[in-house]
């Protein structure tokens, strides 16, 4: 049923045991992206408050973003989490 899909898209599913080795490969790539987004923004912040890479900052942000709702997807799609 569509509405059951849905809500896991936005609020994660409880963790399985039982996911294989492609459930666990995406766990380890959502991992690695949300690592690499918070690195990401980090890095924008700090271009934002030394004020002299402004449009660097901005592209860091939306590869955030992107990293953030991407390893999502993978997430589910690989460990349908």
């Amino acid at each position: 049923m569509p509405t059951q899909i849905w809500p896991n898209l936005i609020w994660p599913s409880l963790r399985r045991s039982d996911v294989g080795a492609a459930g666990a490969l995406g766990r380890m790539i959502h991992w690695a992206c949300v690592i690499l987004a918070g690195l990401c923004l980090l890095l924008a912040a700090e271009f934002t408050i030394e004020g002299w890479a402004g449009d660097l900052g901005v592209q860091l942000l939306v590869a955030a973003a992107a990293l953030a709702v991407g390893s999502r997807v993978i997430l589910y799609l690989l460990a349908r989490e």
